[in-house]
């Protein structure tokens, strides 16, 4: 009896402490384990090489989970291309950490940006790299660089034009560096060049024997005007487009109003080159026989003045005016020399001298800097003092060079590329493959679509 009454309380001392127990914890959930998988990082954007970046951007710092900011600073490094740090604040949403600078970036200016080290998740987890973690302060995990807005893409861009003389076409690179080709089936065209105002293109479409107008905004074509024999050079000023054609022996006068031809000037010898002066009232040419620079009245084709000997042995160089001084700039490839003479053709001289192999082919003014393409540099001056400032050397030969407006970005055609710079350091931003070898000239637009 003893026995029993030993059991009946035993099952009922315990029941109670059951009961006790389970309405004290009825709601109670096991204790989660700490999350131990350590963090792994995904991107950083701007991506690598991105262009035209705002200048109120922050950085953002993609990982697969929640990261402690706390551990960023002394890890994350933003500099500009002098290497100064950018300071800025850190914040974060969800899984993507975001670096804020104080200060807007500067226009026209090449950032890095790098992650390094042991930084933490949420859970004070060190992350990884390639399965591995990271336990140092200088394992790079992340980094980009891109390039900020300016001038050239503020409001749009402009539309820049490459001549490929190959293939029959007109390129157009919209948006920086977007390509397009919206004219095509033209004949070995050999020249290319812009109205002032911008809104036409004026194409010597050289084996047709034909001049064309098109849309500089579209390539849309507007009309096509028959010249006299192999038309190749061509240059605008005010209202008016001027054709050489080399085995017509003439210049042709095109109305950029009416798209009409007003005169074709015979000439009595076959010219080389094209150029017009700053007040458009005198051409420049060269007579491929005597070598001459010959200067002509734009108005009734009237020979001005011969400047002898302007060039050695043959015509293979550009004719230029810096519209800025008016002066006269003769390219003597085969003299290895650029020359210059006053508008009026008076007081040739010796611009700059290059060494043995070494044939300059094109000059290009902005402001008062000059670039000369010689074989496969291009050479900047200080275009008063003829000081070198920079020379930029590629593995092919340069063919030719624009400017944008605003001096900021620099286009030059390859063998088959067009490469993008920055003209103020001579960086590469990019570089677009044509897949053509009969590239060559390029021009930028003076205003945006």
């Amino acid at each position: 009896m003893k026995t029993v009454n030993n059991r009946i309380i035993t099952f009922l001392t315990t029941f109670l402490i059951l009961m006790i127990f389970t309405n004290c914890t009825k709601d109670r959930e096991p204790t989660a384990p700490t999350e131990i998988q350590r963090p792994k990082s995904l991107a950083m954007i701007p991506a690598t090489g991105e262009l035209a970046i705002p200048l109120n951007s922050k950085i953002s710092m993609i990982f697969d989970e929640p990261m402690d900011i706390a551990t960023f600073p002394g890890h994350f490094f933003l500099r500009d291309l002098m290497g100064n740090n950018i300071e800025g604040t850190f914040s974060s949403i969800d899984s993507i950490v975001l670096f804020t600078p104080n200060n807007s970036l500067n226009k026209a200016s090449f950032y890095f940006a790098e992650l390094r080290g042991r930084i933490r998740d949420i859970n004070r987890n060190s992350i990884q790299l390639n399965n591995e973690p990271v336990l140092d302060d200088t394992t790079l995990l992340l980094s980009t660089w891109f390039y900020t807005e300016g001038d050239y893409s503020n409001g749009g861009f402009y539309n820049i034009y490459v001549r490929d003389k190959k293939d029959g076409r007109i390129i157009f690179l919209r948006d920086l560096d977007s390509i397009t080709v919206p004219i095509t089936s033209l004949n070995s065209p050999d020249g290319l060049t812009i109205s002032e105002d911008g809104n036409f293109l004026i194409i010597s479409n050289t084996n047709k024997n034909e001049v064309i107008i098109a849309s500089a905004q579209d390539g849309n074509i507007l009309n096509k005007i028959s010249v006299p024999t192999n038309p190749t050079s061509c240059v605008v000023s005010g209202n008016y487009a001027y054709i050489v054609s080399v085995n017509g022996k003439a210049i042709s006068r095109i109305n950029l109003s009416s798209y009409t031809l007003e005169n074709s000037f015979t000439l009595s010898f076959f010219p080389g080159k094209l150029a017009v002066s700053a007040d458009g009232s005198i051409l420049y040419t060269f007579d491929q026989v005597t070598r001459d620079l010959v200067l002509i009245n734009s108005v009734n084709g009237s020979v001005i003045k011969r400047v002898r000997n302007a060039v050695t042995n043959i015509v293979v160089g550009e004719i230029r005016v810096d519209r800025l001084t008016g002066n006269v700039y003769i390219c003597d490839s085969k003299g290895r020399k650029v020359k210059v003479t006053n508008f009026e053709g008076n007081n040739l001289q010796d611009y700059i001298s290059f060494s043995t192999g070494t044939e300059p082919i094109d000059i290009v003014f902005y402001d008062n800097t000059a670039f000369i393409i010689a074989g496969n540099s291009v050479y900047k001056y200080d275009k008063n003092s003829a000081t070198l400032l920079n020379t930029i050397t590629f593995n092919t030969g340069v063919k030719s060079l624009c400017i944008v407006p605003g001096g900021e970005i620099l286009y030059l055609t390859l063998a088959t590329t067009v490469v993008i710079m920055d003209n103020n350091t001579a960086r590469l931003l990019k570089e677009l493959d044509l897949i053509s070898t009969g590239i060559s000239t390029i021009i930028s637009n003076s205003k945006k679509f």
